[in-house]
């Protein structure tokens, strides 16, 4: 898997334009952290080798508190990484119990306070909320137990109930209770006053950081920019293409060593562009400029959309002010909503947009 995963980005390597930097590394989407220091250094060096890094790159690697001892710390630390992406969910061990999380609560201090002498000052974690045994307690002493970590980023997301799941199969059998959206709202609005109160900016939907403190990384994903996945089902973008790997990892090994094809892809319809647009905008706390939206596509939101936006405004739950279409703090609880109402229909004729 190295070799194919080293080969695969010695073949991409003219994926961005000539002379590009590369301003984020993201090792992730799984658990990288089962690959000792010679197979990180083994792939590193092959990035370094093949693409023009930015000297002040953020470098990401997700893990679990339970992955993180002095000696693997250290040698991510040696090896360049400057972020911890580190998947804490909760600081109760009943609930990291629940959730079948390996690690412990004194594990995810522990290891934050090892880190942190080793020379890492960049983190950010993850927690989950709307959890239905998680009472507002509890979810407030989680947020402040957070907010005492030296951490700089926070990415809090909502239990949600997906096909396929362990978690699905013990609700289907009445054994576990489903999510609750009513606390799980409950649980947003006050991770948004608590980080709010603290100077904390929310900057995306399920995201915040200390004042400027913004993900390189998935910032890039929100504002449009090419990215290059490298793996198996790993997903790429660039000059509205989208691209996305075999998912197989046997079959991604033996195409890669058999010189075949390992990826497919497709163009984004405009349609799909501009639902992009909107999806993605809404997101964050720029919001989605209507200036732009119509030169780029030749369709004025406000004037198509008017009665959803007065509808909405007076909901409190979005703002448009210099024509910029924002979120408003209500709003987020109705992210999805309000875009899938904004998007248009396959059919919407494609001649009108371009």
């Amino acid at each position: 898997m190295i070799a194919s995963i080293c080969k695969e980005l010695e073949i991409r390597k003219y994926f961005f334009l000539p002379n590009s930097t590369i301003e984020t590394i993201y090792f992730g989407g799984g658990t990288p952290s089962v690959l000792n220091k010679l197979e990180l250094e083994t792939i590193l060096d092959t990035v370094r080798n093949n693409f023009i890094i930015s000297e002040d790159a953020e470098i990401t690697f997700e893990c679990n508190p339970d992955d993180l001892n002095q000696d693997y710390l250290q040698a991510l630390y040696n090896l360049g990484v400057n972020r911890l992406s580190i998947g804490i969910q909760s600081f109760n061990d009943e609930t990291l119990k629940w959730m079948n999380r390996s690690h412990t609560n004194n594990q995810s201090i522990s290891c934050m306070e090892e880190a942190g002498k080793i020379g890492f000052n960049n983190f950010t974690i993850d927690l989950i909320y709307g959890i239905p045994q998680l009472s507002i307690e509890e979810w407030i002493k989680t947020v402040d137990c957070a907010l005492d970590l030296p951490i700089n980023h926070i990415s809090a997301y909502s239990l949600t109930l997906e096909n396929n799941t362990p978690y699905k199969r013990l609700v289907d059998q009445k054994k576990y209770k489903k999510p609750d959206n009513d606390l799980a709202s409950k649980h947003f609005e006050i991770l948004i006053e608590k980080m709010e109160s603290k100077g904390w900016e929310q900057y995306e939907v399920s995201n915040f950081c200390m004042p400027g403190e913004y993900s390189k990384h998935n910032t890039a994903y929100w504002l449009g920019k090419p990215y290059l996945g490298i793996g198996p089902s790993a997903h790429s973008f660039k000059d509205k293409k989208r691209y996305w790997n075999i998912s197989d990892n046997k079959k991604y090994v033996s195409r890669l060593k058999e010189g075949e094809l390992f990826h497919d892809g497709e163009e984004l319809t405009i349609v799909n562009q501009f639902n992009e647009r909107i999806l993605t905008g809404l997101r964050t706390k720029w919001g989605v400029n209507l200036n732009a939206l119509q030169d780029d596509f030749h369709f004025d939101l406000q004037i198509e959309q008017t009665k959803n936006l007065e509808v909405w405004k007076k909901k409190g739950w979005i703002v448009l002010e210099d024509r910029v279409l924002k979120l408003s703090k209500t709003g987020y609880l109705f992210a999805d909503f309000i875009s899938s109402e904004l998007f248009l229909d396959e059919d919407y004729s494609s001649q009108t947009l371009s």
